[in-house]
């Protein structure tokens, strides 16, 4: 991951501002999010967020005031724990509370697949991940531990939003102005088809059984981020 600098699809003169940056910004928000949602914390991830401020370099903050303020959560936490406390106790009590939240062992707190939501039995693996994985085969997109993690896990759900945005920003660098125009239509399907109809409530669990501030902020910049992105994409489509 990178920081820059923020960016939007749009200034106040009402003048377009390249769209490179704007798309190398949604790269990096996704990059940060699969990374938090996926697996356990690294320590060297932990470490590296609170040494380099890179929470704070988290774009579209002046498009969604949930991005504010779950940076802020993000940033504040990170800033009181020392890179000697990341190491040793916050790493042990966060890589627990990533268990406890979103793996188990006992009743799971917060669910992190899209079947659980969605599927009116709340089984895994049935026709909404199938759906999902439809949407993975067409960029050959194969989730990591295949067939062994449902692929409607959220960090799963994230890391194709995060290839889908590097590919994008492959196309408009490459000035491949029809493929560009359909990557960014699948990544608004995706959002609009999968992701924005269950995270609200996969972040209402969160918020409510969460004991750290580290993930109650995060699952808020998650939400208000797939809210703006769903409306960047907007933009982008229309000035492609």
């Amino acid at each position: 991951m990178v920081a820059h600098p923020q960016t939007r699809a749009g200034n106040d003169t009402g003048e377009p501002v390249s769209m490179l940056p704007l798309l190398e910004a949604r790269v990096f928000a996704y990059d940060l999010l699969r990374r938090i949602f996926l697996q356990e914390p690294a320590q060297d991830f932990l470490v590296k967020l609170s040494q380099n401020e890179l929470v704070l370099a988290f774009p579209f903050q002046e498009e969604n005031e949930d991005i504010v303020q779950g940076v802020q959560k993000l940033a504040a936490y990170l800033k009181a724990c020392s890179a000697e406390g990341l190491a040793q106790a916050e790493y042990e009590k966060l890589h627990w509370e990533y268990t406890r939240l979103f793996i188990g062992p006992y009743e799971v707190a917060a669910p992190p697949w899209e079947s659980v939501y969605l599927n009116k039995d709340k089984l895994l693996f049935q026709q909404e991940t199938r759906l999902v994985r439809l949407a993975y085969l067409k960029y050959a997109f194969l989730p990591l531990l295949y067939q062994q993690e449902a692929d409607d896990h959220i960090g799963l759900e994230c890391d194709f939003m995060y290839q889908l945005a590097n590919l994008a920003y492959e196309k408009a660098e490459a000035n491949d102005s029809a493929a560009l125009q359909e990557v960014i239509q699948d990544q608004a399907d995706f959002l609009t088809e999968h992701l924005l109809l269950w995270v609200p409530a996969f972040a209402e669990k969160v918020t409510a059984h969460a004991d750290t501030v580290f993930y109650q902020g995060a699952v808020q910049v998650l939400s208000g981020f797939l809210v703006a992105d769903a409306l960047i994409l907007q933009e982008l489509s229309a000035s492609n």
